[in-house]
């Protein structure tokens, strides 16, 4: 009986590794691929997974049909490589990346576990704080943000 029990245990436990695994490197927008572009980022999810950070950088810089693909395709390459350059300390080249991957889809994020890595993760948040558009717009509502300048209308009679 008491074999049984951690024998399910341990099946239980594998699965949620094995789920978190996949939630982490499956990337934000994974599921918006098709098979065929799975297959193509394959090679550069994998050289990530090794550790080949230079390799990843490569790859992406070096296939065209990443960038000619759809967006979800082309951001997950880019994800990858900003990954990449923030791991090797390229800090500006990471966030170029990143900035880059917003410019194509400005509602991407990263994943709770990606947007907590310690590399990545602050780079990301800064690129993203910076690409906000921002939230009080004086011409278009009228109203007028701290710091900014009313412009003075001349009197007219």
């Amino acid at each position: 009986m008491n074999a049984l029990r951690v024998f399910r245990l341990s099946g239980v436990l594998a699965a949620g590794v094995f789920m978190s695994a996949c939630s982490l490197w499956g990337g934000s927008d994974s599921t918006a691929l098709s098979s065929s572009e799975e297959i193509q980022i394959r090679p550069i999810r994998e050289s990530f997974m090794a550790g080949q950070y230079d390799a990843v950088i490569t790859q992406v810089n070096s296939t065209p049909a990443l960038s000619s693909g759809s967006v979800p395709l082309h951001t997950t390459a880019l994800k990858y490589k900003a990954f990449s350059e923030c791991l090797t300390e390229a800090k500006r080249s990471c966030a170029s990346t990143f900035e880059q991957i917003l410019t194509l889809n400005p509602n991407f994020t990263l994943l709770p576990a990606e947007k907590s890595h310690p590399s990545w993760g602050p780079v990301f948040e800064r690129v993203q704080a910076e690409h906000q558009p921002a939230s009080g717009n004086t011409a278009s509502s009228g109203a007028q943000t701290s710091g900014s300048i009313t412009p003075i209308r001349p009197l007219t009679k």
